[in-house]
């Protein structure tokens, strides 16, 4: 029994205290901030009466994503003789990843074809999510929503990765993590939008609400970010991450971290309410990454990957706010609020 309860635990049956605590933390900030604009709530009404009169949810994300279906890529001989379902942990299936889905099970074994280590396997899987799946938001559907549409958000192309990781037989774990944006990303992802920078203003940092696959090679925890394809990296004038390498569009808030094995239950239905307050903010912000990633496509044609790539990290420095002056915003954001309390 307690086995049982033990295991449930580790799958995710109740969400972990502290990413429950960041989550509620991050409640009074969005709540006060939405109040302050009424009138940036009021802009998603068009919005919501588009996908109502379409018969969908006030959230749900429109794009028309299955020319991006994955399944193309795989042929009749790929779903034979399937690697088996793993019940261990860090190999077993979890909520949103879904490991012994055929589909996923027969990508894994099609990106194990022709390697001769698990690096090779690893770093197979890692560039086929970073660049075969796009970061798009809209509400989580896990790794199978993922495979068979134009991608996700962070969370669910690491639920990807790890679920094609564990079905090729590589243990795969989550780590969330608070981050703090840098330039590029706050400028088209936040600055825009009065609820989103106020609420980011307000915090100093974004809390749990990214992370990366964790995946065990050669019996060493190795860290994997694969949520900017390098086409989205370049037409932001990011360096492109290579594998092994952290991502230059964030800092991440080491203290922060939170590890399992499985998302939390009811964990992706924290994302609809975002998705329908902020729904005329994410329609925008998904298209700007769509011009992005064309302009990215056509300089890394036009320059190289490689040579883009050196002239870029000469140059590129990352500009964004210490965890301790963080802190020391934040403390002076809750002094503010005490004095000016009745």
């Amino acid at each position: 029994m307690f086995k049982k309860i033990r295991e449930e635990l580790d799958k995710g049956f109740f969400i972990p205290m502290p990413l429950l605590k960041n989550f509620l933390g991050a409640v009074g900030p969005l709540t006060f901030v939405i109040g302050k604009n009424p009138k940036a709530f009021i802009e998603n009404i068009p919005s919501w009466k588009m996908r109502i009169k379409n018969l969908r949810p006030p959230w749900a994300h429109m794009e028309d994503e299955r020319q991006y279906d994955s399944r193309r890529l795989l042929s009749k001989e790929d779903y034979e003789d399937l690697p088996p379902v793993r019940n261990e942990k860090y190999l077993r299936p979890t909520r949103l990843c879904e490991s012994d889905a055929p589909e996923i099970r027969a990508m894994a074994k099609k990106l194990w074809e022709g390697k001769e280590s698990e690096m090779e396997f690893v770093k197979a899987a890692y560039y086929f999510v970073k660049n075969e799946k796009k970061l798009v938001f809209k509400t989580m559907g896990g790794a199978i929503q993922a495979f068979r549409t134009k991608g996700g958000v962070c969370l669910e192309q690491l639920a990807l990765l790890a679920a094609i990781a564990r079905a090729g037989g590589i243990p795969a774990r989550y780590r969330l993590y608070a981050l703090a944006p840098t330039q590029p990303m706050y400028d088209v992802m936040v600055k825009d939008n009065p609820i989103l920078k106020q609420t980011y203003e307000m915090l100093g940092f974004l809390d749990a609400i990214h992370g990366e696959a964790e995946l065990l090679v050669n019996g060493k925890w190795i860290a994997l970010d694969p949520t900017f394809s390098d086409e989205l990296e370049a037409g932001m004038g990011l360096p492109v991450t290579d594998f092994g390498e952290e991502p230059m569009w964030r800092v991440r808030i080491p203290e922060s971290d939170i590890r399992f094995e499985g998302f939390p239950i009811l964990f992706r239905h924290f994302l609809i309410p975002v998705a329908a307050i902020l729904r005329k903010a994410v329609d925008s912000i998904n298209a700007k990454l769509d011009e992005l990633r064309e302009q990215g496509r056509e300089i890394l044609e036009d320059v190289g990957r490689e040579e883009y790539n050196k002239k870029v990290k000469k140059s590129f420095k990352i500009t964004v706010p210490s965890v301790s002056e963080v802190k020391a915003f934040r403390n002076a954001q809750l002094s503010v609020k005490e004095v000016g309390s009745p």
